[in-house]
């Protein structure tokens, strides 16, 4: 018996590991992708008479689409459709790429950068649902090295395009980009595969072990877990900065001085603490609970993103991007755990992707109202604003998450109804299993 578990756990870890190194690959490729763009934008402004508020709108394309893309489609990761999804959403990002290289007005990027946006949503929902299911008492750890190569391939496609458009078009590092991103499909193609066998028990497995039938094909029923809700207000809390100044960022550091190679080192440099960090932050996750990580992360994020408003050096402001990285690695690693250990494994398609879809309205609509915020006050009006409405959006979600956890016995001594916030986070995926159950057959 000893030799079959320790066979079964071998084979658990191998399966584990081609999945996440397909998984890494591939996303490095696709976050790349759709930030390789943005040092591009005060060229292309220039060339395609783009105004301030527009570059907010190309941005907000984004985002709005990978919002549909993760509500309407994310749940079929969890009805045998991950592959499939993994592959269209690597090419609908090439696709796109390779449109913005050919646009000549500012409708046109605002609609390639929708086709992308949607792509990269239904590649991230495919992914991230197959590392939680692949081995959910290590979902942390697992969302952890997600997060690190979505946050290299911000890195490498900003710093790419930042320091080619010396001697290339941002048409041609477009078209370039596009054909790079097709690449991805080798991976996806020879590693994203469901697991046959049972995964070990964890946080969320004793739920989903026992669910027989097809998952829903929306993901809205979730929405009747108050620790869902609670968990989608923190993530969207953490993704109000995202929205904010990804698109506004190159403005805001040419105005403060930077060159073109400056800015695109700043998002090179702040993708280096996030994955560092992110490893030890899924499972800090996992020993914890994700509330735990996320509460961590953004006492570290939020006064930073209101520095920012009275920086006026590009070199401190790539400098406070470093501490920044890190707070957001805790936060958002910490949020998608959160959401792992409190929703069956067998629906991480459709939590996983109500989660991002939260998080990507409101980035859509922080990115929508960014540049006029930021043509209105600046930087102080921009980044000050933002941190206000992290810290109101967070402190609603840790309000409704404490309230939804499970209260402590009256005479039960304090130590043993807090023995971790994984434990209560790992209940909650039972709680909401039996309340879908429950809801399905009335």
């Amino acid at each position: 018996m000893r030799t079959t578990r320790t066979a079964s756990a071998d084979a658990l870890d191998t399966d584990r590991r081609r999945l996440t190194t397909g998984v890494v690959t591939a996303t490095v490729l696709m976050s790349s992708g759709s930030l390789v763009i943005f040092p591009l934008l005060p060229t292309l402004q220039t060339e395609l008479g783009i105004s301030t508020a527009g570059i907010g709108f190309v941005a907000a394309a984004g985002f709005a689409a990978s919002l549909i893309a993760e509500l309407v489609v994310a749940p079929y990761a969890d009805r045998g459709r991950a592959r499939t999804m993994g592959v269209a959403g690597v090419l609908l990002m090439a696709v796109a790429l390779i449109g913005s290289a050919l646009a000549t007005e500012t409708w046109h990027l605002v609609s390639a950068r929708a086709v992308g946006g949607f792509g990269f949503g239904v590649f991230m929902a495919a992914a991230s649902a197959l590392l939680v299911r692949v081995d959910p008492a290590r979902a942390g750890e697992s969302l952890g090295r997600l997060g690190a190569a979505e946050l290299a391939g911000i890195a490498l496609g900003p710093l790419a395009s930042g320091l080619t458009i010396a001697f290339a078009s941002p048409g041609a590092i477009l078209a370039w980009s596009g054909l790079a991103v097709a690449l991805g499909i080798v991976p996806v193609v020879l590693t994203f595969r469901e697991r046959t066998a049972a995964a070990p028990a964890g946080p969320g497995a004793a739920a989903s072990g026992g669910i027989t039938t097809r998952p829903p094909r929306v993901s809205f029923d979730l929405l009747r877990s108050p620790m869902v809700v609670g968990v989608l207000l923190l993530y969207g809390a953490i993704m109000v900065p995202t929205g904010a100044y990804d698109g506004i960022w190159p403005r805001f550091m040419t105005d403060i001085g930077a060159s073109e190679w400056l800015t695109a080192l700043s998002y090179a440099l702040f993708a280096v603490p996030f994955a560092l960090v992110a490893g030890w932050a899924g499972r800090l996750a996992d020993r914890h609970g994700g509330v735990s990580a996320f509460v961590r992360g953004a006492v570290v994020l939020v006064p930073i993103v209101a520095i920012y408003g009275v920086i006026g050096n590009p070199w401190v402001a790539t400098g406070v991007g470093l501490l920044e990285s890190s707070g957001q690695a805790l936060a958002f690693i910490g949020a998608a755990a959160a959401m792992a250990q409190a929703v069956p494994a067998a629906r991480a398609g459709a939590s996983q992707g109500l989660m991002r879809a939260f998080g990507l309205l409101t980035a859509t609509i922080a990115a929508a109202l960014s540049g006029i915020a930021y043509d209105a006050g600046g930087p102080l009006a921009l980044f000050g604003g933002t941190a206000i409405a992290v810290v109101l959006m967070a402190a609603g979600g840790l309000l409704v998450v404490r309230a939804a956890r499970p209260r402590r016995p009256a005479g039960e001594p304090e130590h043993a109804a807090s023995a971790g916030s994984a434990a209560h986070d790992g209940l909650a995926s039972e709680v909401v299993d039996d309340a879908l159950c429950t809801t399905s057959r009335s």
